[in-house]
C-alpha cells in the first residue's frame, strides 16, 4: 500500500518525525510551493533541503493557492491563457528540480470554477505525463454530489479529476473542524461512506485515503458555547490528559477523547488519534491505492513500527 506523509519544512519536528519514519517511506510530500495572483511561485524556506534530497525518497511537493484565497484560484483558472500559464510554471519548476511528480492542493470556496479547475488538471496532467512525471490531486472528501451551497466541495469534479490523475487524494479529515461544535476529526462511519462514494465515481486503485495525525481541542463554557477547535498533536493531548489525570478513551466514532470538567462545569473536549485508532482507519482503505498523512510531527510516532 502506498503511504504519503506530507511534511512541513518551516516546523523542525516534522523533519525529525520524517526521519524515524523513514524506514516505512518511499515518498513524501514536501509543502512547498504557492501560486499568487500575480503567477509568482513562491517557495518555502526549507533548511533540511539538501538532506531531504539524500534520503533517496521521491519527493512529491504540494503546491497550493495562496492563503487558499478563492481569487486567486480564479486569477490561475478563469481563462485558457491562464490554465496555460500556471500550468507552464508548474511544469517548469517539475523539470527544473526534477521532482518526478507533483502534488495539487487548490483549496476554497472557488466552486464557481470548478468545471475551469477540471480543465486545468487535465492540461497539467498531460503535460506531466508527457515527461513520465505523475500527479495527485486534493480533494475535499465527499459523500454525495456536492452543490454550490457546500463550497469547499463543489470545486472538485471526482469522475472527471479521477480520469486524468495519478491519484485522487481525499481529505480524511476535519469531518469536525475548527468552527464546528467539538467532535471527532475523522469518524470511521464517515470514511466508510467517503470511500463508498469515491470509488463509485473513481476507480478505487487511483484512490488515496488522506488521515489525520492531529487531533482538534476545544474548551466548552458551562453554557454550552465552545471555541474554536485547536489543532494539537498526539504528544501534546497525551501531556494534558496526564496533567489533568484523565485516562483518555475510545470514542464511539473511532478516536481517543479526553473530556475533562472543572469546577465551574465547563470542560476541556479533545478528540485525537494514535497507533490503535489509526490502525484502524487504515484497514477503510483496503483496496485502494494507499493512505496520505497530514500531517508529519503529529502523530503518534509508534505507527511507524506497523507500517
Amino acid at each position: 500500500m502506498l503511504i504519503l506523509p506530507w511534511l512541513v519544512p518551516e516546523d523542525p519536528s516534522s523533519f525529525a518525525a520524517l526521519k524515524k519514519a523513514l524506514p516505512s517511506l518511499e515518498r513524501v510530500s514536501p509543502c512547498y510551493f504557492s501560486l499568487n495572483a500575480d503567477f509568482d511561485l513562491k517557495t518555502a524556506l526549507d533548511p533540511n533541503k539538501e538532506t531531504l534530497k539524500s534520503l533517496g525518497l521521491k519527493l512529491y511537493p504540494l503546491v497550493v493557492n495562496e492563503g487558499f484565497k478563492p481569487d486567486v484560484a480564479r486569477v490561475l483558472l478563469e481563462t485558457a491563457e491562464a490554465r496555460k500559464k500556471t500550468a507552464d510554471i508548474l511544469m517548469n519548476k517539475v523539470m527544473e528540480e526534477n521532482y518526478p511528480g507533483l502534488n495539487v492542493d487548490f483549496e476554497g470556496p472557488f466552486g464557481q470554477w470548478r468545471s475551469e479547475y477540471s480543465e486545468f488538471i487535465a492540461l497539467l496532467a498531460e503535460m506531466l505525463h508527457k515527461e513520465g512525471k505523475e500527479i495527485s490531486v486534493d480533494v475535499v472528501s465527499q459523500t454525495k454530489e456536492p452543490t454550490p451551497e457546500h463550497s469547499w466541495a463543489y470545486p472538485f469534479e471526482y469522475q472527471k479529476l479521477g480520469s486524468v490523475v495519478d491519484y485522487l487524494v481525499l481529505m480524511g479529515y476535519d469531518y469536525s473542524s475548527t468552527f464546528s461544535p467539538p467532535g471527532p476529526v475523522a469518524p470511521n462511519d464517515w470514511l466508510r461512506a467517503v470511500k463508498a462514494y469515491t470509488i463509485s465515481q473513481v476507480p478505487g486503485q487511483k484512490v488515496i485515503l488522506g488521515l489525520p495525525f492531529y487531533g482538534r481541542h476545544w474548551t466548552i463554557e458551562p453554557d454550552g458555547s465552545y471555541s474554536k477547535g485547536r489543532g494539537i498533536k498526539y504528544k501534546q493531548a497525551m501531556e494534558l490528559a496526564s496533567e489533568w489525570r484523565v485516562k483518555p478513551v475510545l470514542h464511539e466514532s473511532g478516536c481517543r477523547y479526553i473530556d475533562y470538567k472543572y469546577p465551574d462545569n465547563s470542560r476541556e473536549q479533545i478528540f485525537f488519534e494514535d497507533r490503535t485508532t489509526l490502525l484502524e482507519k487504515i484497514k477503510i482503505a483496503d483496496g485502494l491505492a494507499g493512505i496520505a498523512f497530514w500531517r508529519l510531527g503529529q502523530e503518534d510516532e509508534n505507527i511507524w513500527d506497523y507500517l
